[in-house]
């Protein structure tokens, strides 16, 4: 292709100049194109009209198949499959998860799952006041399982803000664990829309002192910012559970564990479900086995 230059214009219907504009090393399209990878083709990018992955095939030629990786995909736009597909359909698991407006927090709370999961639940509070999201946390709060401080506490709070600003109806769901922060939030669930799993773990516990060096003065600054969090992580979990702050406190002395039924007799939780269909019951068939997660309708009365 280096002689381009010497072949008749209308071959390529493109002017010389045209043409350096993608042939040459240095021409700003081509030292854009070095940074495209697989993985920056985002979910956002397949929701344009006439774009996304499944649009880069034949978007020239009908025939033509376009190959991203032999691992990735091998689209047709021939086949008859592909012309049946839903071209609104979400790409990829994460994006139909948050299409199902269900917000996940399965990690600790550290500074950009808390960037995202206050992202995502504004996203959906602003698509729909009416309609309900859904929060499933299975997260060791603002520590990990040997008591380490991996997360942020204000991050936490950031989020019990976010809930408490949205609109739309928070059901808030225990998978496995809910540990001090985490469980906060899932006791500020809309009030009767707090659920667990049968086999989980509900932990309370105060923030924690990171034990950073310094002098007397910054000790001091540190040891107000701890009672400040204390305060604030009271005050949320008080209003989740309708406990007041000082038995709260009393209770935190040590870390208390709670399993489903116990977390609800505290006021973290309202229910165990067993089923999709929000049901209290378990499976005759099968008891004590959870198959499917739920997702509670709106407005829907659980069976007693």
């Amino acid at each position: 292709m280096e002689n381009y230059k010497n072949v008749p214009e209308f071959v390529y219907e493109l002017t010389p100049p045209q043409m350096d504009r993608f042939m040459t090393k240095h021409s700003p399209i081509n030292q854009l194109s070095t940074n495209v990878k697989e993985e920056t083709l985002t979910a956002a990018y397949s929701y344009l009209n006439d774009a996304g992955m499944n649009r880069l095939s034949g978007s020239m030629n009908p025939s033509m198949t376009a190959s991203m990786s032999l691992d990735m995909m091998d689209l047709e736009t021939e086949d008859e499959e592909d012309e049946e597909s839903t071209e609104d359909d979400p790409p990829d698991l994460p994006s139909l998860i948050l299409d199902s407006r269900v917000v996940y927090l399965g990690m600790p709370l550290g500074p950009s799952v808390v960037e995202l999961i206050v992202a995502q639940l504004m996203y959906l509070d602003y698509r729909s006041g009416t309609q309900p999201i859904y929060l499933y946390i299975n997260s060791t709060g603002t520590q990990n399982e040997n008591g380490d401080i991996v997360g942020s506490e204000y991050g936490a709070y950031a989020i019990a803000d976010t809930i408490s600003f949205c609109e739309a109806k928070v059901y808030t769901l225990n998978m496995a664990q809910a540990y001090g922060q985490a469980a906060m939030l899932l006791s500020l669930g809309d009030k009767g829309c707090r659920v667990l799993l049968p086999h989980t773990s509900t932990q309370l516990y105060l923030p924690k002192d990171p034990r950073t060096g310094g002098n007397a003065t910054d000790m001091w600054v540190k040891g107000k910012e701890i009672d400040v969090m204390t305060d604030t992580y009271l005050n949320f979990l008080s209003y989740g559970t309708g406990k007041s702050k000082e038995e709260l406190k009393n209770d935190m002395k040590w870390k208390r564990a709670y399993n489903s039924q116990e977390a609800i007799d505290y006021g973290i939780a309202d229910r165990i479900i067993y089923t999709m269909d929000g049901s209290s019951k378990p499976k005759p068939d099968i008891p004590l086995v959870v198959k499917e997660i739920v997702r509670a309708a709106d407005g829907v009365e659980s069976e007693a």
